[in-house]
């Protein structure tokens, strides 16, 4: 009884209520079997992993929906810093944490499953990593801008058009992004 005790403390330390970062982008299932992905967690967003079975782990997250788009998940609460997005058929766990006020979008809890791997515990060291290739990519051509220059929702754009010039790697286009998004000139990370 003391080992099985020891062994639910332990688990619950290692799958606890710490927040989990993935630094890629992860296809994300209704349930632990599915081959069908229904939607994808974009990197730097803090989930909680709550199980792991079969490659699998079970996450749940905060964030915004906005009542326009409710198959999306926002970091934030007024703009589109997109957290995990899902299929517009999708059917998915969704909890209302707080409804929204004055334009505010409401604040929701989701769970959902995906693969196992590339979590870390921190997400300082992934946007170090953005900041780095962002800077070494972006500031060859021009002057390179603060990422307060611009707007949450001007960030994506932008960077796309922008793409193409660069030697960015596929896996590392949505990090950059999120790290533009998150430290613009109207996004505070908390």
């Amino acid at each position: 009884m003391k080992k099985l005790f020891l062994l639910s403390m332990f688990s619950c330390l290692l799958f606890g209520a710490n927040e989990m970062y993935s630094d890629k982008v992860k296809p994300v299932f209704t349930d632990a079997t599915s081959n069908a992905s229904v939607g994808r967690l974009l990197p730097t967003n803090g989930v909680e992993i709550l199980s792991k079975q079969n490659g699998r782990v079970k996450i749940k997250m905060q964030g915004y929906i906005n009542p326009v788009a409710p198959n999306v998940v926002y970091f934030s609460d007024s703009e589109r810093v997109i957290a995990i997005a899902f299929a517009k058929t999708a059917k998915f766990d969704s909890k209302l944490v707080k409804k929204g006020q004055n334009g505010k979008w409401d604040k929701v809890e989701v769970e959902a499953y995906t693969i196992d791997g590339d979590f870390y515990n921190e997400v300082d060291t992934m946007f170090a990593r953005a900041k780095q290739t962002y800077a070494d990519s972006c500031g060859i051509c021009h002057g390179l801008h603060e990422t307060t220059h611009y707007k949450a929702n001007q960030w994506p754009n932008l960077f796309k058009s922008m793409l193409s010039r660069t030697t960015v790697e596929k896996d590392d286009e949505w990090l950059i992004v999120q790290y533009l998004q998150k430290h613009s000139s109207d996004v505070k990370i908390k």
